[in-house]
């Protein structure tokens, strides 16, 4: 998966429950989007030791429905970043209800200005 500012990031989100293991990955539960600004694009750009990982809480993102409906009560998403880089989402409702993203491998890219003149 290759991150750049500006672009839209999509992550498949299935139900945490016992089923998790035995789903069909091409038909996600919900779709979290969350557009990368500079900041997050920054903290994305880590590649944790093996024995830790990173959590960003995302203030602004979108949860589109697929298999089931986007939650009516309060919730929250995070992106968790761990070795490799490996990425995955996690969001969790007021209710105590999960969603998890499988991890996917990313290489964030970057613009670094050096257009041929």
């Amino acid at each position: 998966m290759e991150l750049s500012q500006g672009a839209v990031l999509s992550l498949p989100l299935f139900t945490l429950d016992e089923s998790l293991y035995t789903r069909d990955m091409n038909e996600p539960d919900l779709l979290l989007e969350v557009e990368l600004d500079e900041n997050l694009l920054a903290h994305l750009c880590q590649n944790p030791p093996e024995d830790q990982s990173v959590s960003l809480q995302l203030p602004v993102y979108q949860l589109s429905a697929q298999t089931l409906q986007v939650p009516e009560q309060a919730h929250q998403a995070m992106l968790t970043l761990t070795r490799g880089p490996l990425l995955a989402a996690v969001v969790e409702c007021e209710d105590g209800q999960s969603f998890v993203s499988p991890q996917l491998e990313m290489m964030p890219t970057f613009d670094l200005g050096d257009e041929d003149e």
